[in-house]
């Protein structure tokens, strides 16, 4: 057997060739084919909707999404999903949607699986900063592309109008860009206090980043906690004086102490569990690797379910709102779902009270073929085809390109069983996963054809630095350690 560390280091040398990936992924698709029905296909043609447009653009009139209205009947929430975050038809078209969205449907807030704090300190300022600098500060690096600048093109637009588009995350993973708000804000009231939320949030941001030893960060621990808890009584001390910095934005402060409650959190309950991921998985122990890094990824998920639940209900509880984030993240029963490179944990979706679920309306994306991308920008090739049976194979019969499927308001007959049965699924396009479609989506996207985006690079040192806590996040984890048991 290959050693597991030296078996990723050749991965990734070779970008993840498609022979690698084929030959580790054949058995639990090859068990789980099964002879598709006529009715299948027979009820898709008639009864999906074809998406004409993957992309927005100037005096667009959306007549291939007016289905969109029907179907969100009712629901103040779209989760709006993707396999890939590498995808560049998944970024333009939920471009395109959330335009749509915004214009046509009144959804008035953006909720990105990113940095909760630092979405809010770059809403303050989209309407007069570039788009471009606006998308680096708010969202992480894997949608710094050409075909999501067009959202925040949008964005600035719409906050210089009648009816401004509110940018929001509901994520607790660091960026990297929040200490040089806070510094800036709160200097205007006290400058010791400016500089010391810059270096609090720094030493936050390094430990997240690097750090590897666990001692080292127990003994760290409660200062760093300590010295949150002031920058939090600084806040709630000084209302007065930081709104008047802000006075367009009332929420600022109420924002701004959930955020710093949020990173005292996450250093008391969740840090730890990737620090120790980190080292077990340095030394090549795999099985404690594995159980820190699922028990991080639990407590992040119901740490963004506990946001997206204050966002929606606290923050802007009249408002409609629509969220971006990975499929895992927002479907409805993820314990029910089944990977063999990854563990069923609860999810966000699953994890939102009831009452929110009832007003939510999830859509999972899908694609058929091409190349996206994994986390690291490496190429990554859609397994195709699709053996018969699969979802994608199912998707593929409907007669048009990009279809969208509404399954919420569907029934068991013959011609959406398909809908209420086990199928094989394509996470990434490339790891095999089981699910029920109709127990885990309201609706499903489903692309022809993908391709990696045009990503957009850093310009400068100090914004590669600031997204460098990027590289440790729960994203990478999780795809180095699937990567890793190709070799097993």
């Amino acid at each position: 057997m290959i050693n597991k560390r030296k078996w990723y280091a050749l991965t990734v040398a070779t970008c993840l060739t498609v022979t690698t990936l084929f030959s580790s992924n054949v058995g639990l698709a090859a068990t789980t084919t099964s002879v598709e029905e006529p009715e299948w296909t027979t009820w898709l043609q008639n009864h999906s909707h074809s998406v004409e447009k993957l992309a927005p653009g100037e005096g667009d009139t959306y007549e291939d999404l007016r289905f969109l209205k029907k179907a969100l009947k009712g629901k103040r929430v779209v989760l709006l999903g993707e396999s890939s975050h590498g995808a560049a038809e998944f970024d333009s078209t939920k471009t395109r949607w959330i335009q749509y969205l915004h214009e046509e449907l009144n959804y008035d807030v953006v909720a990105f699986e990113s940095g909760l704090a630092e979405t809010a300190a770059a809403d303050l300022h989209a309407g007069q900063n570039t788009p471009l600098n606006t998308m680096r500060d708010s969202i992480y690096g894997i949608w710094h592309a050409k075909e999501t600048l067009p959202l925040f093109e949008y964005l600035k637009k719409e906050k210089n109008g009648k009816d401004p588009l509110i940018l929001a995350g509901f994520d607790m993973q660091p960026l990297g860009t929040y200490q040089g708000f806070l510094k800036s804000w709160f200097q205007t009231v006290n400058p010791s206090m400016g500089e010391k939320a810059y270096q609090t949030e720094s030493q936050f941001l390094h430990i997240y980043a690097t750090e590897t030893d666990a001692e080292r960060f127990r003994s760290e621990k409660e200062k760093l906690i300590a010295a949150y808890e002031d920058l939090l009584k600084f806040v709630r001390d000084n209302k007065k004086g930081l709104s008047a910095v802000y006075p367009q934005h009332p929420q600022l402060i109420a924002i701004t102490e959930y955020a710093l409650q949020d990173r005292i959190h996450t250093i008391d309950r969740i840090l730890e569990k990737y620090i120790l991921y980190e080292k077990y998985y340095q030394e090549g122990n795999y099985e404690e690797a594995r159980k820190y890094l699922d028990e991080g990824s639990a407590l992040r998920d119901q740490a963004m379910a506990d946001h997206l639940t204050w966002v929606a209900e606290k923050l802007y509880p009249n408002k409609k709102i629509i969220v971006w984030a990975h499929n895992i993240h927002i479907r409805k029963a993820n314990t029910k779902t089944v990977n063999p490179y990854r563990t069923s944990l609860p999810t966000m979706g699953q994890l939102l009270p009831e009452r929110l679920k009832k007003e939510s309306y999830v859509v999972g994306l899908y694609m058929n073929k091409g190349v996206s991308a994994l986390n690291n920008r490496e190429p990554a090739p859609v397994r195709h085809p699709h053996p018969e049976g699969n979802l994608e194979s199912i998707l593929n019969k409907a007669g048009h390109a990009n279809i969208f499927v509404d399954m919420l308001h569907q029934k068991n007959k013959k011609g959406t069983s398909w809908m209420f049965t086990e199928r094989q699924v394509l996470d990434w396009g490339l790891w095999d996963e089981q699910l029920v479609p109709r127990e885990q989506y309201d609706g499903i996207l489903f692309i022809d054809e993908v391709h990696m985006p045009t990503y957009i690079n850093s310009q400068s040192k100090s914004l590669q630095s600031r997204q460098q806590p990027l590289t440790h996040s729960s994203y990478r984890k999780e795809q180095r350690f699937q990567t890793s048991l190709f070799g097993s």
